[in-house]
């Protein structure tokens, strides 16, 4: 009878196999030079993940867990309700951070990787999506405009980010990004 996974060895690999993929991308990932640098093999991260799409499904989650922990650390640290003005600003500070660069490369790349092959890749292009429609909401967003306003910072800000990798150029990117607050700020004093 085959043995199931330990599931303290899967997490342990996931980990590792995250901080690796954000220090060397995902395009030309293979496993087994990063089972090599996992001080494991091929077949074990086979056997743990499924696949090596099973594997960046992980990786990929992982990853958004990691953001997503800071960012309601951040949403916690305040007595009164944030506004979606403030989120944006937050965010951008810390998604434009030099350090945070090799993440927001692999965000790309995973992006690019599933409009290719969305079912190797599931959840990449649909989940941010609801993601942003959850922060809105925390954020005091109005449900009747939660999936639009939700739909057009997505597509704002991931725009944005895309022209901060291909550019660098921070100063101006950010200088859009604060112009996005204060739209988005005007039509939540108007609404």
């Amino acid at each position: 009878m085959a043995r199931t996974p330990d599931p303290a060895i899967r997490a342990r690999l996931a980990e590792q196999a995250a901080d690796y993929v954000l220090s060397h991308g995902a395009a030309d990932l293979t496993l087994r030079p990063l089972a090599k640098a996992l001080k494991t093999n091929a077949r074990m991260l086979i056997y743990h993940f499924g696949s090596r799409e099973g594997l960046m499904r992980e990786i990929l989650a992982r990853l958004r867990e990691r953001g997503d922990a800071r960012i309601q650390a951040w949403f916690r640290r305040s007595r009164k309700r944030r506004t979606l003005p403030e989120f944006l600003l937050f965010y951008w500070q810390r998604v434009s951070d030099p350090r945070a660069r090799p993440a927001l490369r692999l965000v790309f790349e995973l992006y690019a990787l599933a409009l290719r092959h969305p079912k190797d890749y599931p959840g990449v292009l649909d989940a941010s999506l609801a993601y942003w429609q959850r922060l809105t909401e925390q954020a005091g967003v109005t449900a009747q405009v939660d999936t639009i306003e939700a739909t057009l910072l997505l597509a704002a800000t991931r725009g944005l980010f895309l022209d901060l990798c291909a550019t660098g150029d921070r100063a101006r990117v950010g200088s859009a990004m604060k112009l996005l607050a204060r739209l988005v700020d005007s039509r939540s004093a108007r609404a």
